[in-house]
């Protein structure tokens, strides 16, 4: 599909392949490059972009679009521009019509709100205001922005946006990820039209997850495991393959975000750090 279709073929119902790609990645050192607003309130970028990304795929899914999601492997890069390499020849041989690469926003004095789409293209531009107006709904409005200065826009072949959904280092906006489906936003703005979640309210086959720790070496995971054990939490270590195997401890899988929220909440009382992902 021609860049300049891409419009179009959203509008009369066609579907697109697409890959969604997080911003940033985990260093051989454990340090993480994205920006992290939890020492004002907030909450690290690149934690919350994975918690999404999935949900925004499944959505899109739902309505007959094929979809890929890029994350770079964790533990692997020696430096940030590394990630570069792995990301653009992926999306630029994979015959994708577009990309769409999710960020989170952080300024210099931590008091900035709002979301804003950057574009390149006049195609990506479409997509962007599209993407903004959802996004608007529920954050303040910055605009779509005109970028020539950033790789996954200018270096990639298919038809590109960078989402910087919110600003992770004000915990105003932070709250207001909390209440809003914010995957069903950026969805149907990819979309171009309303994305119906389940009778439940639930969205498209989701579960909720409860997870305390991710490591690269199952030991610690285990550890983990055990400390919660003993809390009287029924803790588990699962595994995945992001170009090394990460061991994951997590408690419980639900069906309503409410339950998980409340067992994350009640982890944070024993004293333990837990997060809800989407599966």
């Amino acid at each position: 599909m021609e860049p300049d279709k891409i419009q179009k073929a959203s509008e009369r119902g066609f579907s697109m392949r697409i890959i969604l790609t997080v911003g940033h990645s985990i260093l051989k050192s454990g340090n993480c490059t994205s920006a992290d607003g939890r020492a004002y309130g907030g909450i690290l970028e690149y934690a919350y972009n994975k918690t999404i990304v999935e949900r925004i795929a499944a959505y899109l899914r739902s309505v007959g679009h094929t979809v890929d999601v890029l994350v770079c492997p964790e533990l692997r890069f020696g430096k940030s521009t590394d990630e570069k390499n792995y990301k653009i020849s992926r999306v630029n041989n994979g015959g994708y019509d577009m990309v769409a690469e999710l960020h989170l926003n952080a300024s210099k004095f931590h008091n900035s709100q709002g979301c804003e789409v950057l574009y390149v293209t006049p195609a990506g531009q479409e997509i962007a205001l599209r993407i903004q107006q959802q996004l608007a709904t529920v954050f303040n409005d910055r605009g779509i922005q005109h970028r020539s200065n950033l790789y996954m826009l200018t270096q990639t072949k298919p038809v590109s946006v960078m989402i910087e959904i919110f600003f992770c280092d004000n915990p105003a906006d932070c709250r207001i990820a909390e209440k809003h489906d914010v995957a069903l936003l950026i969805a149907q703005g990819i979309h171009g039209h309303a994305i119906q979640p389940n009778a439940n309210g639930q969205g498209v086959g989701f579960m909720y997850r409860v997870q305390t720790g991710a490591f690269a070496v199952k030991a610690n995971a285990e550890s983990l495991m055990k400390q919660l054990k003993d809390r009287g939490f029924s803790a588990f270590v699962t595994s995945v393959d992001l170009g090394q195997i990460i061991y994951r401890v997590q408690i419980g899988a639900f069906t309503v975000k409410a339950n998980a929220e409340k067992l994350r909440e009640n982890l944070h009382t024993a004293g333990f750090d837990a997060v809800i992902v989407i599966t």
